[in-house]
């Protein structure tokens, strides 16, 4: 079944390019996403579940200091990023060491062209240091910068978050009804919001629709994009339905200026290939946000050069090497960036609850 929906994506994509009047490219490794995020056996994905876990998202009561939710980083406004380069982190003068990755599929993070993912089995933040959702909403809260402070251990913390959110009835009652259990234990939190993430999903973008067999969702300089996508090596990484192989790579981005110690990321400043979806809603761009727009994340790609005091030339990423950009052919970046509006949808859900059971204010 996954062989014949791959050979009808390809069928699709070669009338799509003699439709723009295009040359073929040489690799075909993108395509759409499932309208549907997998969840793992042990936390399936229900109506209860989802409900508590967009109230936890937007509580403050998951933070040491109660001000402080998982929407504060990750807000609807902001395509589920919050819009700095840098995330404020627990108290006043703390910022984070890296730019807020969105939420907004998470979910789908280890899918491949073929649809497999072992949501067991997920690659989570810039450095791939999380293995599942659940274990992606964990670490927040057990970060000092973040949301624990750095006033108690991680397992003070969490009996003291277990408790707090115990207390309160109305948490109860929602336990209860998503897991049988009135308490709040971190499994259960942490299960919850995963839940609640896997519903921030964007299948439908023009590319999505495009990809499986409307081609009047794209125009023809978005089709040239993404020609010119994969013939000069782009989807070499950024590959597959979210646009990312989820390997590390070293491109020699710019250290951010507010940082005291250097971030290596996964080790030797190597750091995730992020999606390239939705775009639109989730800049300033790069781990660091140090890019403030697409223009100048596509010159610094054309430069092919490292912009690192401790990472030379010859340190960089093999694939980010051999991009065939053209830096004197502004025709063909811009039809690029006109291929990456083509991966936004803005059909995601932007509300926000008018309250939270903890009666804290939310952001």
């Amino acid at each position: 079944m996954k062989k014949i929906l791959i050979v009808s994506l390809m069928l699709i994509f070669f009338k799509s390019i003699n439709k723009a009047g295009i040359d073929l490219p040489g690799q075909f490794n993108i395509g759409p996403l499932p309208t549907a995020a997998p969840a793992p056996a042990d936390n399936p994905v229900t109506g209860e579940k989802v409900a508590l876990g967009r109230q936890l998202f937007f509580d403050p009561i998951l933070s040491a200091n109660n001000k402080i939710s998982c929407a504060s980083c990750h807000s609807p406004k902001k395509g589920f990023a919050d819009g700095r380069d840098r995330s404020n982190g627990f108290s006043e003068g703390i910022k984070t060491k890296r730019n807020s990755p969105t939420v907004l599929n998470a979910a789908f993070n280890g899918i491949d062209l073929h649809g497999n993912l072992d949501p067991k089995d997920s690659p989570q933040f810039y450095d791939n240091r999380a293995h599942s959702l659940e274990q992606q909403c964990l670490e927040p809260l057990l970060n000092p910068d973040e949301m624990k402070g750095s006033a108690v251990s991680a397992s003070v913390y969490m009996e003291q978050l277990e408790e707090k959110v115990t207390s309160i009835k109305a948490y109860r009652t929602l336990f209860y009804r998503a897991f049988s259990d009135s308490t709040a234990s971190i499994a259960n939190i942490t299960k919850a919001i995963a839940t609640y993430e896997r519903t921030l999903i964007t299948p439908n973008t023009p590319f999505d629709r495009y990809m499986r067999g409307d081609l009047n969702a794209m125009t023809e300089k978005q089709i040239r994009g993404m020609e010119a996508f994969i013939s000069t090596g782009c989807n070499n990484c950024h590959s597959g339905p979210m646009f990312s192989d989820y390997k590390l790579h070293v491109l020699g981005v710019d250290e951010h200026p507010g940082l005291q110690r250097f971030d290596e990321g996964g080790g030797n400043y190597a750091f995730r290939t992020t999606t390239l979806r939705n775009l639109a809603y989730t800049a300033p761009y790069m781990h660091n946000g140090t890019a403030s727009s697409l223009t100048e994340v596509m010159r610094f790609y054309e430069r092919k050069r490292s912009k690192h005091t401790e990472v030379s030339n010859r340190d960089l990423a093999p694939e980010f090497r051999a991009l065939k950009l053209n830096p004197f052919n502004r025709v063909r970046v811009n039809e690029i960036i006109a291929f990456l509006e083509a991966l936004n949808d803005p059909k995601f859900d932007q509300s926000i609850p008018e309250s939270v059971p903890s009666g804290l204010p939310i952001e």
